[in-house]
């Protein structure tokens, strides 16, 4: 058995079930880009639509098809943009043969600090607080030519740098995911729009081989069209709206999802329509609603006693 969660494990993300095709057709632009050229994109549902589940299967896919991608993957864009920034950072300084190619492609002062970082040491150490935007001694960035502290313009700038130098070296493709784009609605206006702007600026400038994908609810994606509509033009270049299951499709959903998970049930489809009918064919509702029925009733299931669970839970 894998998992009662509700939400996908790192296993989970290998099962897929995609009956409107939405992930096909994700792949199929993901390989135009790894041909050459820049994109972006978005994926709108309502929360349990599978937003997460599809990013986190496409980027699985992705490490999978393609040996020398790199793929960032943020569950929220956080308060600024430096928490994706510092999620790209991250995943570069994990590889250092990916850091020595791309020192070559770059200018001072990232080629000095990623040089740094690679000869390791006290200096190596500030050197990679200082890219990713910490505090470093004063004396430190004097000796190297670093300048003060990165803050979000600058991330902007180093991180549209390391893109372009990645591409150069070889790599690709890069695949940028921003998961619940709608969180951006909890920031200040002054920072949200700061935000905004930048993410602009960050899909008006990716280098060939690169892929922006957001996800957002419904909502949260009204928000941003209403408040920068520069940014939902370029991210609605492709667009896939999420839907819920019909009834047919929640019937083949649960078989498969029941094996999948290794559960010892035996669900009739009559069960099946009062499930469906309890969660309106919201997929997450419906591995909630199967994982309370297994908890509640084991392998014992049937009507009366799955109405009975999911009226005390749904």
């Amino acid at each position: 058995m894998r998992t009662l969660l509700p939400i996908p494990s790192d296993e989970d993300t290998k099962f897929l079930y995609d009956p409107h095709g939405n992930v096909t057709e994700l792949l199929r632009y993901v390989e135009t880009v790894a041909k050459g050229p820049s994109g972006a994109g978005v994926i709108i549902g309502n929360y349990g639509f599978g937003k997460t589940h599809i990013m986190l299967h496409v980027a699985s896919q992705v490490k999978a098809n393609f040996r020398d991608s790199l793929v960032t993957y943020v569950n929220t864009p956080g308060s600024s943009f430096m928490n994706l920034y510092r999620a790209f950072i991250n995943l570069m300084l994990r590889d250092s043969e990916l850091l020595s190619k791309v020192a070559t492609h770059l200018e001072d002062p990232l080629r000095g600090a990623l040089t740094l970082i690679l000869s390791g040491g006290e200096d190596g150490g500030y050197a990679r607080q200082w890219l990713m935007g910490e505090p470093t001694p004063q004396n430190f960035r004097l000796k190297h030519g670093l300048g003060s502290r990165v803050n979000d313009e600058l991330a902007l700038r180093f991180m549209m740098n390391l893109g372009d130098a990645v591409v150069k070296a070889g790599y690709g493709p890069i695949l940028i995911l921003i998961d619940e784009l709608e969180d951006v609605v909890t920031i200040g206006q002054v920072k949200k729009l700061q935000y905004l702007s930048l993410l602009r600026n960050l899909i008006d400038n990716l280098p060939g081989k690169t892929l922006l994908l957001a996800a957002s609810t419904p909502a949260g994606w009204d928000e941003v069209v209403n408040t920068y509509p520069a940014l939902a033009r370029r991210l609605s270049s492709f667009v896939i709206y999420l839907k819920p299951f019909t009834y047919e499709e929640s019937l083949e959903f649960v078989g498969k999802l029941v094996k999948w998970r290794g559960l010892d049930m035996d669900i009739s489809e009559n069960v099946v329509k009062v499930i469906h009918d309890y969660t309106e064919g919201n997929p997450g509702e419906i591995v909630r609603a199967i994982s309370l029925i297994y908890t509640s009733l084991g392998g014992k299931v049937n009507v009366d006693g799955v109405k009975e669970v999911l009226s005390r839970h749904v």
